[in-house]
């Protein structure tokens, strides 16, 4: 009898462990060699049966997958039903590096707690290589030096020269003169300067970036003050608008910074497009297409747009019971043509 009840106990055990689908899990990515500041795609996949639950990794506290190597976002998880009733799970992580050299992505690990499987699940780990762009100069044209040329004395230029400063300091000296007169015979100062530019922090931005954008140096070549450009104009109105440091961080801190304030979650892609693509020109020396930059100037300016403080929502924040203010013409939102 109790060899008969140890045969039924053997039978179930081994209905139940075959019953059990097996678990999969693997980490593949697009290029293992990628250059600095470029974003990779890991494609992470799951083959499971539906009665499991598997937890995926979970980059929101820690995006750091390798020193040097970050992930800057996470898809959607994409659900889908396969042979057998299994259910294939994928996720894609978005990653990139800013410093060269070979890193290890140590294994991504899936956890589950249901009977009869493994509590953990690891794949296999990822090598990358991040390298930059080498510049020969070896072909460079050299050029040969020149004579040192010593000019002559020139009495001509000088008495001109004379002459003129004496015309500039005439002139310097009337004005002065005239100031003193008039300022004593209306009982008011010599001088009085208002030199504080009474502009909001959005039409000073703004005007900077039209500014910017009208010159167009980056079709001279000047790449890299392009963005500097920008990028010193947008960190300098979200310090005036959101009083952070932008000054003391880096892009994706004021990326990370700037997600806790309303308006700019909804302008969070144009933000991170601008200043993603502006570290990849000034430390990867990339070379944007022209669509590519005139649209960093578009999104920058639409950024202080949708962010912009109007008058209706200072009067909101400051007021004391609630009431709403007038809304003033001056408030209108910049634009573009």
């Amino acid at each position: 009898m109790k060899r008969l009840k140890y045969i039924i106990g053997l039978l179930l055990v081994a209905t139940a462990t075959a019953s059990a689908a097996p678990i999969t899990v693997k980490a593949t990515m697009d290029s293992t060699t990628l250059l600095i500041g470029e974003q990779r795609t890991i494609h992470l996949e799951v083959e499971q049966p539906k009665i499991v639950t598997l937890l995926f990794p979970d980059f929101k506290e820690n995006n750091i997958l390798a020193n040097g190597v970050e992930v800057l976002r996470t898809s959607r998880k994409d659900t889908t039903v396969i042979k057998g009733g299994n259910l294939r799970i994928k996720e894609d992580l978005i990653v990139t590096a800013f410093d060269t050299g070979r890193y290890e992505i140590p294994p991504f690990k899936f956890e589950t707690h249901e009977p009869g499987y493994s509590s953990e699940y690891l794949t296999e780990k990822i090598i990358v290589d991040v390298v930059t762009i080498e510049e020969d100069f070896s072909k460079a044209p050299l050029k040969s030096s020149h004579d040192i040329i010593r000019p002559g004395f020139n009495f001509l230029r000088l008495f001109q020269y004379f002459t003129l400063l004496l015309i500039l300091a005439g002139l310097v000296l009337l004005v002065i003169v005239s100031i003193i007169f008039f300022s004593r015979k209306k009982e008011q100062p010599i001088l009085s300067f208002d030199t504080r530019d009474r502009r909001t922090p959005q039409e000073l931005a703004l005007s900077s970036l039209m500014d910017i954008k009208e010159e167009k140096i980056w079709e001279k070549g000047q790449q890299k003050k392009y963005y500097t450009q920008i990028t010193d104009t947008l960190r300098n109105y979200f310090l005036e608008r959101f009083q952070i440091g932008a000054f003391e961080m880096t892009s994706n801190q004021i990326i990370e910074e700037l997600k806790t304030e309303e308006e700019a979650r909804l302008v969070e892609d144009k933000i991170s497009q601008v200043f993603q693509l502006s570290d990849m020109v000034k430390f990867a020396k990339y070379q944007p297409t022209k669509e590519e930059n005139e649209m960093s100037i578009v999104n920058a300016m639409f950024i202080v747009q949708q962010t912009a403080q109007t008058p209706q929502k200072e009067e909101q924040e400051g007021s004391s019971d609630g009431q709403q203010g007038e809304k003033s013409d001056d408030g209108k939102p910049f634009t573009l043509s």
